[in-house]
C-alpha cells in the first residue's frame, strides 16, 4: 500500500485550499467569459470596417474607473491596425483639455493634424486623441501602455488638471481616495477581469455608496475643498509622479519620442471655486481678518486700489491662505499695471483654490522635473504655460484663450498646436522635413480646413455658457462679467451669421470635404451646420455617411433618429434608435428617445417600459425622469409627473430640471406667473428642453402673453414635431394673433398626428368657415 509522507501531507494540506481558493475564481471567470458577461476593458477594440481591420474606441474603457451612470467616453476614433505606408501616427494623451472640451473636432489636435498636414503634404500625419473627459493618470497609464503596442512615432502628453478629483484623487467623488499607487493598480487589474467587474457590480447595486448617480460636472465636488498642504493633496501629488514616469517608460520601451507638456490655466479671469482658512485661525484673529478683508472689498469697489492692497496685505498677514484674498490682490495688482506682481498673486490664488481644478504650481513642477535633462533619452520638454503667457495681454493668461478654467477656444487651441507643432518639427525624420515647406500656416487657413463657422463658434460659446451658469462657476466671484463677457461674445458671433456667411460657410465645408472626405469629425460638423442654417433635410445623409466610418458609435443612429423625427419621419426614427440599441443594448441616450417617441404616439405603455429600461441601467437619468414625467402629466397623472420631475431635480440641483420642477411645482399651486422666472432659468440653461418651453407657453398664453407664448410653442414643433398638444397650442397662439392660415397648418398636423383631437378639428372648422365668409 503506497504510504504518504507526512511532509508530503502537510503540503497538500496547505496548497489545496489555496489551490481551491484559485481555482473558483478561474472557474467563474472562464464561466463568465463563455456567457459574454462583462465589458472589454481595454482602451481600443478591434474591429472590421469595410472589409479592414481598425482598432476604435471602446466607450466602456471608463467603467474601470468610474460607476457606468458617471464614465465619460473616449473620442470617437478609428485608426488602422495596420499602419499605412508613408503616415506619422500621434498619440495625444490627456483629459478634457488635451480632448478638446466642449467641442473636440475643434481641439489642439485637430489644428495640429492640419498644421503639419499643410507643412509637409507629401506624409500623411495621423493624430490620434486618446484623451478623456474626467480621467487622470491613474487612467492615461493603462492608454499609454496600449499606445505602445499600436506603432506611434510621437507621444504627446498634456495632462495634470485631474489628479485632485479625477479617479483616486484626494477630492474625487468617484470611489475610493488617495489609496497606495500598489493597491490602486490591483483594483484596477482585477477590475479588468469578468469576475471583478461582476463583483464591482454587486458591490455598486448593493453596498452602501455616497457616489453621485448622475453627472453633474464640477458641481460634484463642492462639498471636498482640501487645502494646499492636506497630506491627502500631498499623497496624490507622489502617485502623480509615480504614474507620469511609468508613461514615460512606457512611451520609451516602445522607442516613441515623448513630448510632454506643462498644462496651462485661466489666472486672469478666474476666480478660485473655493477658499478655507488656515486651520486654527483663533476667531479673535479671524474676526479681525474679517474687518480687513471687507475693507479691502469696499476700496477694490470703489476703484481706491492702493488702499485696498494694503487691507489685504494686512489680512495676508493673518491668514495668508485665503484663495479668493489673492485673486482679489491680483486684480489690484493688475489694475495697476504691476503685471509681476499681479501674476504671481494670481498662481498663489489657483494654487491655494480649495477645489482644484487646475493644475497648480506642484504638478507643473513634476512635470518638468520628469523632463528635465531627458532629451537623450526621447523625452522632451514642452513649457505651454510658457507659450500661452507669451502670446497674452500683460503674459497672464485669461479669457483671451480659455473659455472658463481650463479649457482652451479656438484661439487657445490654436496656439497650443502651434507648440505642439513646433516642438515636433525637431523630432520629425529627415526624410520628412526634406518634403516640407518652411512656414506653419496661421490659424484663419486652419479655420478653413476644420470649416470652422459662425455658426460653429456660436453652438460651443452657447453650450460653455451654460455650463458656466451653474455652480460652481456661479459661486466664483467673477461670475457677473464672466457672463457679461459671454453674452457679448454671442451677440458678436450672432451678428455674423447672416445669408453671405451662410453661403460662403458652407463652401467652406464643401471644399474641406473634399479635401478629407473621411474626416468623420468634419462631416459630423456639417450635418450640425446644415440644420443649423435650414436644410435639415440633408443633415441625415451627412449623419449616415459618418454612421458607415463609424459602425459601431451608438451615438450617431441616434442623432439620425433625432433629425428623422424633426422631418416628420417617426417610422425611419425609430428604426435608427433601434440600430442603436442593435450596437448597444444599454445606450440610455437611445432607450430615452424611443421611449418619448412612443409617447408622442401615444403608446405609452410602450414607452414607460423604455423610460423604466433606462432607469434601471442609470439611476440617474435625468432625461428618463423628465420624459416620463412630462408623459405622465399629458396623461392627466400630475402626482406621478410631480414625483418624477422630482427625482430629475434631485439629480441635477440648481440646475435645468430643477428649475423646472419649481416652475411646474407652482404652476401645480396656481402660482403660474411665480413660475416664469424658473421657467426662464430651465430654458436659458438648456435651449433644447421642449418640455419646460411648452409648459412655459402654456402658462404666457394663460395670462395674454399671445407673443411670448408662440415664440415658445414654435420652438417646441421645431424640435419635437411629432408632438400633437404642440401644434395645437402654437395654432392657437397663431390664430389668436390674428395669423390664420399659419394656424391652418398647424391644427391639420395636430389632426394628422391626432385625429380624433376635437379642439384642433374645431378650430380648423371656423377657420375654414371663416374663410368661405370671407369669399
Amino acid at each position: 500500500m503506497f504510504k504518504i509522507s507526512r511532509r508530503r501531507l502537510w503540503l497538500f494540506r496547505i496548497f489545496a485550499p489555496v489551490a481551491v481558493l484559485l481555482l473558483v475564481p478561474a472557474g467563474v471567470e472562464l464561466g463568465l467569459r463563455l456567457c459574454g458577461y462583462g465589458y472589454p476593458a481595454s482602451f481600443f477594440l478591434k474591429t472590421k470596417i469595410g472589409g479592414k481591420d481598425y482598432y476604435v474606441s471602446n466607450d466602456r474603457f471608463g467603467y474601470r474607473f468610474f460607476p457606468p451612470s458617471l464614465a465619460r467616453t473616449p473620442v470617437p476614433l478609428r485608426m488602422a491596425a495596420r499602419k499605412p505606408a508613408n503616415t506619422y501616427r500621434i498619440f495625444v494623451f490627456g483629459e478634457s483639455a488635451a480632448m478638446g472640451d466642449p467641442d473636440p473636432t475643434f481641439g489642439a489636435w485637430r489644428y495640429l493634424q492640419v498644421l503639419l498636414r499643410e507643412r509637409f503634404p507629401g506624409t500623411g500625419f495621423e493624430v490620434v486623441c486618446v484623451a478623456m473627459t474626467a480621467i487622470n493618470s491613474h487612467a492615461i497609464l493603462p492608454i499609454a501602455r496600449e499606445c505602445a503596442r499600436r506603432d506611434g512615432d510621437l507621444w504627446i502628453i498634456y495632462m495634470g488638471n485631474n489628479e485632485m478629483v479625477g479617479p483616486f484623487g484626494a477630492s474625487t467623488v468617484f470611489g475610493s481616495r488617495v489609496a497606495g499607487i500598489h493597491s490602486i493598480r490591483a483594483s484596477q487589474a482585477i477590475k479588468s477581469t469578468k469576475f471583478g467587474q461582476l463583483l464591482d457590480r454587486v458591490v455598486q447595486r448593493w453596498g452602501h455608496s455616497t457616489i453621485p448617480k448622475t453627472w453633474s460636472g464640477l458641481n460634484m465636488f463642492k462639498e471636498h475643498q482640501l487645502r494646499y498642504d492636506d497630506p491627502n493633496r500631498l499623497r496624490t501629488y507622489e502617485n502623480f509622479k509615480q504614474n507620469l514616469n511609468d508613461i514615460l517608460h512606457a512611451g520609451q520601451g516602445a522607442g516613441v519620442p515623448v513630448i510632454l507638456s506643462t498644462i496651462g490655466s485661466n489666472l486672469k479671469d478666474c476666480a478660485p471655486f473655493g477658499s478655507l482658512h488656515s486651520p486654527g485661525l483663533e476667531d479673535i484673529h479671524k474676526s479681525k481678518w474679517d474687518d480687513l478683508y471687507q475693507e479691502a472689498i469696499r476700496l477694490e469697489s470703489s476703484g481706491d486700489f492702493p488702499d485696498a492692497l494694503k487691507k489685504y496685505e494686512q489680512a495676508a498677514a493673518i491668514d495668508p491662505q485665503y484663495a479668493e484674498l489673492h485673486f482679489r490682490s491680483g486684480r489690484c495688482k493688475f489694475a495697476l499695471t504691476n503685471f509681476e506682481q499681479a501674476l504671481s498673486h494670481f498662481e498663489l490664488a489657483r494654487d491655494d483654490d480649495t477645489l482644484a481644478f487646475r493644475a497648480d504650481s506642484r504638478i507643473n513642477r513634476i512635470i518638468e522635473e520628469a523632463a528635465e535633462g531627458k532629451a537623450n533619452q526621447g523625452i522632451y520638454f514642452l513649457d505651454a504655460v510658457k507659450a500661452l503667457a507669451q502670446s497674452s495681454p500683460a503674459k497672464i493668461p485669461g479669457n483671451e484663450f480659455f473659455y472658463e478654467h481650463v479649457h482652451l477656444n479656438f484661439d487657445g487651441n490654436y496656439l497650443l498646436a502651434r507648440a505642439f507643432a513646433e516642438q515636433t518639427l525637431k523630432l520629425l525624420p529627415k526624410s520628412v522635413l526634406a518634403r516640407g515647406k518652411s512656414e506653419w500656416v496661421s490659424a484663419e487657413l486652419c479655420d478653413r480646413r476644420l470649416a470652422v463657422s459662425p455658426w460653429d463658434r456660436f453652438r460651443v460659446w452657447q453650450e460653455n455658457y451654460s455650463r458656466v451658469s451653474e455652480p460652481p462657476f456661479t459661486d466664483q466671484l467673477n461670475d457677473v462679467p464672466r457672463a457679461r463677457f459671454y453674452m457679448a461674445k454671442l451677440q458678436e458671433l450672432n451678428s455674423q451669421m447672416t445669408e453671405q456667411t451662410r453661403a460662403e460657410s458652407r463652401a467652406a465645408y464643401e471644399a474641406a470635404l473634399a479635401l478629407s472626405p473621411e474626416d468623420y469629425c468634419l462631416r459630423e460638423n456639417f450635418a450640425q451646420f446644415l440644420d443649423e442654417t435650414g436644410d435639415l433635410a440633408a443633415a441625415p445623409g451627412e449623419e449616415q455617411q459618418v454612421s458607415e466610418l463609424l459602425p459601431h458609435n451608438p451615438m450617431t443612429p441616434c442623432i439620425i433618429g433625432r433629425l428623422l423625427v424633426r422631418l416628420g419621419n417617426t417610422d425611419g426614427a425609430e428604426k435608427a434608435f433601434l440600430r442603436a440599441l442593435a450596437i448597444r443594448n444599454d445606450y440610455v441616450l437611445a432607450l430615452n428617445e424611443m421611449g418619448m417617441l412612443l409617447a408622442n404616439c401615444r403608446k405609452t405603455a410602450e414607452a414607460a417600459k423604455y423610460f423604466a429600461r433606462s432607469l434601471r441601467i442609470d439611476a440617474g437619468s435625468v432625461v428618463a425622469y423628465q420624459n416620463w414625467g412630462f408623459m405622465e402629466q399629458n396623461e392627466g397623472n400630475w402626482t406621478q409627473a410631480i414625483s418624477h420631475y422630482q427625482a430629475a431635480a434631485n439629480h441635477q440641483p440648481n440646475g435645468p430640471a430643477d428649475y423646472f420642477y419649481h416652475a411646474v411645482s407652482l404652476v401645480a399651486e396656481q402660482h403660474g406667473n411665480e413660475a416664469f422666472d424658473y421657467f426662464n432659468a430651465a430654458v436659458r440653461m438648456n435651449p433644447n428642453f421642449w418640455q419646460a418651453r411648452y409648459l412655459f407657453g402654456a402658462e404666457l398664453a394663460s395670462e395674454g402673453k399671445i407673443e411670448e407664448a408662440q415664440a415658445q410653442f414654435s420652438e417646441v414643433v421645431r424640435t419635437r414635431p411629432d408632438f400633437a398638444p404642440g401644434h395645437l397650442s402654437n395654432g392657437l397662439a397663431l390664430a389668436k394673433a390674428g395669423k390664420l392660415d399659419e394656424a391652418l397648418k398647424e391644427f391639420q398636423t395636430t389632426l394628422h398626428l391626432n385625429p380624433t383631437n376635437r379642439e384642433a378639428q374645431q378650430n380648423l372648422e371656423a377657420i375654414q368657415a371663416l374663410r368661405i365668409r370671407s369669399q
